[in-house]
This record gives C-alpha cells, structure tokens and sequence, in this order.
C-alpha cells in the first residue's frame, strides 16, 4: 500500500492526539514503522551535523548502544578493530555485528536469518579474525542472536560457540570473546579521540562514531598492547566502492585516508580525505582539497599499496606492505566485498610548510587498510 504525503500529514495528527488507537492494527502498524523510520533519519541528521571531534559523549553512547529501525537499504554495524604495536608482525583482530533491512543475506556464502525480536534484541551476522603474531585466524561466521542494553551500556553477543561481551562508557570499554580475547580500552590523550561524521541527502543517508583508545590485554593468550577503534555506523544507501586506510605510528602519531570510487578499479574518486595526527605538536593537519592516488603493487607474496596525496601546500607518499589479509562477502540483491590488510608503513614522508616528516622520526606504523567494493544487481 502507497502512502501519499496528506494522508502521512492525517497520521501524525492522530499520533499527536491519540486517535491512532482507533486505525485498524494493519495502518497502525505501518505507521509506527514511520515514526521509527523517522528516528533513524534524525540521528543520520545529527551524526552529520557534527562532522568532526566534537561529538558529545550522550551521542557517542546513544549511537554505540542502540539498534536502529532500518528503512529499505537500511544498514547498521558494529566495526571494532584492534591494532597491536608489540612483535615483528603485530597482532591485529577485528570483530563486526552486521545487520541490514530484509529477512535474510549471504555472508560468506553462507545463508543468514535478519529478524528483529524487540528492541535491542535482533539476530545478525558476527564475525572475528584474529592474527596472532605467525597466523590468521578465522573465528567462523555467526548468525548470532545479540542484545543490546542501552541503560548498562553493553553488547551481548556470540560468536561461534565464544561468547562476545561488548560494554563500558567512553574512554573505558572492554571486549571478551570466551576465552580467545580479553581487552580493557583506556583514554588515548589527543584531540582526535573521538568523532562523528555523516552523509546525509534524504531519503539517503549515513552517519558514524568512531572512539580511539589504548587497548591492553591477551589475545588468544599472548599479550597485546596497542590502539583499539570502536566505530558504529548506520545507513540507508546502497553498497559501493572505496579505499580506506589507518596506521598508528609508535611514538604516538597516526594517518588516516579515505575515498569514494565510481567503480572498483577507477581513478576517479567521488570524495578524498587525509587528515594526520602530529604527535609533537598535538594538532591533526587536514588536506583541504587532496588529490589522492592509490596504486596497488603485487608482490610475491602479499600486495603492497602506494598511497600518494597532495593539496597547494602539502604532499604524502605512504607504501603500505600487507602481511595478513581476510575477505568477508554480502550478497542480497546487492552485492559487497571488503578486502582487510594487516599492513606495515614500508615508507612514509609527509612534507608541509613548515616541516618534513619520515619514519625516522615516527617509528614503526602498524595498521589497516580496506579495499571494498560492491554494486546493486
């Protein structure tokens, strides 16, 4: 059934008065939906209202610890990614809940229940991959019954037969996958600990919390020590293709960038973004209008990324050497596929203004890179 504009104008006086209650079940189910609908594009609004570090933390907990009604091309997940700094090949792990509008999806082939059982209650795609140092491992792909408490702050989950336990309040937070994973997040003392961005072009749109801590603990028992990005995001668009890349540098700075492509393998990019933390003087330099190149080199093992960017007065050169890689796959009338690197910075120089900046004085940079790509069929 089509709902014209005056007939929605109709619906919300009733829902305003409260002669809703006298509709048949059928339209007032329907609106409901609406006014949830509605929610959802208010907090895109919000979330890209902010555009930057000022994210307050209500938000940042109000985003992180809720599920959202999702429209059609609705999608919300939950993206946490852990990067250690200690041993050649550092250990690194991520862990995703993944949901989206419809009854079920393919996720790595395999065939994936969505249904929603209340509020905060809702079953979903989870999946962990952990490199330990030497491997990767695959902690298998889970269609999880997971719940959501607002209120306490956490997210209950599963993966395979581990239990996921997901909960604290910004700058603490902790993450325990059974007995693989036990990590407790502290403060990371800089501007850029946390963010909010968003997107929005009714009816599309979508929006984003990222918070930044130093993560410590035992994965699969060895020690951990590094950097832990925990990021929610929700939308209503369809998949597509893009490039983004995070390296933490041992002595404290960081580099982030960021593209929307037309197409998988195409040189012409919709939005570019590259911002850098400074460590020494504490700020986050930002290109304002970068040109962004990004080559990929096949190795004889693993690939290496060539990451070039410039604006009128600033210019970066990263080379990115991959040493573990995992692929998660999403198929239900749309089609995604997200390529995750472990990568080392090989080489890295940023030249400003007023200073030139290398390795030598960053030390060793660890981090992710992810080439995605998808279309609607």
């Amino acid at each position: 059934m089509k709902v014209n504009k005056a007939m929605q104008d109709i619906w919300q006086k009733q829902i305003d008065t409260g002669r809703l209650l006298k509709l048949p079940n059928k339209l007032t189910g329907k609106v409901g939906k609406m006014k949830e609908f509605k929610e959802t594009y208010k907090l895109v609004q919000k979330l890209s209202s902010v555009n930057g570090f000022g994210v307050s933390r209500e938000l940042l907990h109000r985003t992180m610890f809720n599920s959202e009604a999702l429209p059609p091309l609705g999608k919300e997940y939950w993206w946490f990614l852990f990067i250690g700094q200690n041993g050649e090949k550092p250990i690194q792990l991520m862990f995703l809940v993944f949901r989206k509008h419809g009854k079920r999806m393919s996720f790595n082939d395999k065939s994936m229940v969505l249904k929603s059982h209340g509020k905060n209650k809702f079953q979903a795609v989870t999946a962990c991959w952990v490199w330990d140092g030497k491997k990767l491992h695959d902690l298998g792909d889970t269609n999880a019954t997971t719940t959501i408490n607002s209120k306490k702050k956490s997210l209950i989950s599963k993966i395979s037969n581990h239990k996921a336990v997901f909960r604290g309040k910004f700058p603490n937070f902790e993450l325990k996958i059974g007995d693989a994973i036990n990590l407790n997040m502290t403060e990371l003392k800089r501007v850029d600990n946390k963010d909010a961005y968003g997107v929005f072009f009714p009816p599309f749109g979508m929006g984003w919390v990222n918070a930044f801590s130093i993560a410590k603990g035992t994965v699969f028992g060895k020690e951990f020590k590094g950097t832990a990005h925990l990021q929610k995001v929700v939308g209503i668009t369809t998949f597509g293709c893009f490039n983004w890349g995070k390296i933490f540098f041992q002595k404290g700075s960081s580099v982030s960038f960021f593209c929307v492509k037309p197409e998988k393998n195409s040189k012409k990019l919709f939005y570019q973004a590259i911002s850098f933390y400074d460590h020494e003087t504490k700020k986050v330099i930002k290109f304002k209008r970068p040109k962004l190149k990004i080559l990929k080199k096949e190795g004889k093992k693993k690939p290496e990324w060539v990451i070039t960017g410039r604006d009128k007065d600033k210019e970066l050169k990263i080379v990115l050497e991959t040493y573990a890689e995992k692929q998660f796959t999403m198929k239900d009338g749309e089609w995604q596929v997200y390529i995750e690197y472990a990568v080392t910075a090989k080489e890295f120089s940023l030249k400003t203004k007023d200073r030139k900046t290398s390795l030598n004085g960053l030390g060793r940079g660890v981090g992710n890179f992810e080439d995605a790509y998808g279309f609607v069929f």
